[in-house]
């Protein structure tokens, strides 16, 4: 049995739950600061706080393989608090979701627009967003886990299909945005099968339908 911990429970925790806790082999725990009214009864559901390094141990006991997808704002606290807590328990495979352009030394023009035009940020909000995903990489790859960082494009709040391209973060970003149904369904093969996936990081974004 693998016992797998998520902790965030907003629409990718929760699609990725679905996934993974039909499968016989997996028992899945998920950890958020509040219950949600969606059903999670395949699941052991814990509140606690994220960046509680105690609530986090407690979630931890018995635990192969996180996923976290917490840390929109203030990623570098909630990551400090995880390998922390990893660390004093003993649990060692990490899955994180992060952003596409960490590594960037810039944000391009082309994507400050897309950012605006697609989602309506500001290049404010956009700068601030990257800096913080920088800063809570940055812990994660500090630490001696056995970490993979999931540097995804812009998300889609839809259902549709998308073909993903999974790449190196060597790489600069080969597609575009990506619908969360489609990064649900990876990220749960990666829970499920994660000695196939040793990278540190990996860029993860979607074929243009055209090319597809």
């Amino acid at each position: 049995m693998m016992n797998v911990l998520i902790i965030g429970t907003g629409k990718l925790g929760y699609e990725v739950y679905r996934r993974v806790a039909v499968m016989p082999e997996c028992h899945v725990t998920l950890l958020d600061h509040h219950r949600h009214d969606h059903d999670v009864s395949l699941a052991t559901q814990l509140i606690g706080d994220a960046t509680s390094v105690e609530d986090l141990k407690r979630a931890l006991v018995g635990i192969d393989v996180v996923f976290s997808t917490v840390g929109i704002t203030q990623a570098e606290t909630f990551a400090t608090a995880l390998v922390q807590a990893m660390d004093e328990v003993g649990v060692k495979r990490l899955l994180w979701t992060t952003q596409f352009q960490i590594n960037a030394d810039q944000i391009s023009e082309a994507m400050y627009d897309l950012a605006n035009r697609e989602f309506g940020f500001s290049r404010e909000v956009e700068t601030n967003y990257v800096v913080g995903q920088k800063a809570g990489a940055a812990v994660i790859k500090a630490s001696d886990l056995a970490y993979t960082l999931l540097e995804c494009h812009f998300f889609k709040y839809t259902d549709e299909a998308d073909k993903l391209i999974v790449e190196s973060a060597e790489n600069t970003v080969s597609g575009g945005p990506l619908s969360i149904f489609s990064l649900a369904t990876l990220i749960a093969d990666m829970v499920l099968h994660n000695r196939d996936y040793p990278q540190h990081e990996l860029l993860i974004s979607a074929r243009p339908k055209a090319s597809m």
